[in-house]
């Protein structure tokens, strides 16, 4: 059965596309603009029937249409406004599900509303697979069996390359604005509490010979690694220049970005990823490097999507790392630039 991509048209959707067709797999195109779903068909080499039209206002066609697939990608953006009626669907139409979403509210939300519904169906809805909360989610996980007890985890992002910011996320922090401006919540004590500040201020990062001044961030990481990694505490930070970039974003500023940065200005974007777990019995880092975030996107939604095919993951809503072997799988992104310890 086919691999279904929703929202076929974006940027990174393009970039999704490319990835499947690389590996000879030949998906179905879904969205709501039939003219530029068939553009994206014929450059990537599919044939006209590869393009089905689908509207998020009519939920019934629209399950009516993934049900021809065994896993549907969802690529548009904000996920807050458009991303819970393509998963909907897909629960309807007994469909594995996977999306790109860095929205910490939109990921919470899934998992509050949409957890039963999966289960009953069958179904595998795993949000948030990206270059970030689900690679920091895996590689949490896979530090974590590290430990014979975890109190406290802290994650680290940090990014270069500001510059190569598509369209679509700069519409996506501006339909985030506030929650990116607050930091989002701090895990505590089996509580998700958004006015807990973050203990961390500063880190020495990997590299570094002093420590850098960092703030509190909403990744969307904090609403899944409390899932299965039993810790007191879990708190996300990153440099205050990536925070300010998500937190400052204006109307005017997004729609004079461009569809999406070129492949060489997404070949120096850097990113590194830490996954710092404290126990009573001693402490363990967990790090990982890579380049081109959205490249990075692009291969993990794939690698998702089919390990969801081939079965074997539990049926609900699930953290990457209850879908999948975390080790695994952060060893498969390797071939891809992705690098961990």
């Amino acid at each position: 059965m086919t691999v279904a991509v929703y929202g076929a048209s974006g940027f990174t959707a393009k970039l999704v596309v490319g990835e499947l067709r690389r590996r000879n797999i030949d998906p179905m195109l879904v969205g709501r603009d039939a003219g530029r779903l068939r553009d994206t068909a014929e450059r990537a080499g599919l044939p006209a029937d590869a393009v089905r039209t689908a509207g998020l206002d009519d939920p019934g066609a629209l399950a009516g249409t993934l049900r021809g697939a065994s896993v549907v990608i969802n690529c548009v953006a904000p996920y807050e406004r458009f991303g819970e009626p393509v998963a909907r669907a897909a629960v309807a139409a007994g469909v594995h599900y996977v999306d790109l979403a860095g929205e910490q509210p939109y990921v919470m939300r899934l998992f509050e509303t949409l957890a039963g519904p999966a289960a009953d169906a069958g179904v595998s809805v795993v949000p948030m697979v990206n270059d970030g909360g689900f690679l920091a989610d895996l590689l949490a996980a896979a530090t974590a069996v590290t430990l014979d007890r975890v109190d406290e985890v802290v994650l680290v992002h940090r990014l270069s390359g500001l510059g190569a910011l598509s369209r679509g996320s700069g519409r996506t922090a501006l339909a985030n604005l506030e929650f990116f401006a607050t930091g989002g919540p701090v895990y505590l004590d089996g509580e998700w509490r958004p006015d807990e500040p973050a203990r961390t201020t500063e880190y020495r990062l990997p590299g570094a010979t002093e420590p850098v001044p960092v703030v509190k961030f909403g990744v969307p990481e904090i609403a899944t690694v409390p899932r299965h990694v039993p810790a007191r505490r879990v708190e996300a930070v990153t440099t205050a220049e990536v925070a300010g970039l998500f937190s400052s974003v204006t109307p005017e500023l997004v729609e004079s970005l461009p569809e999406g940065p070129g492949e060489d200005v997404r070949g120096s974007d850097e990113f590194t990823v830490v996954a710092d777990l404290r126990g009573p019995g001693g402490s363990a880092r967990g790090v990982l490097t890579g380049a081109d975030t959205y490249g990075t996107t692009a291969v993990a939604a794939v690698e998702a999507a089919l390990r969801l095919r081939a079965g074997g993951a539990p049926a609900g809503v699930l953290a990457p790392a209850q879908a999948f072997d975390p080790a695994e799988l952060l060893t498969a992104m390797g071939a891809h630039g992705v690098k961990w310890t």
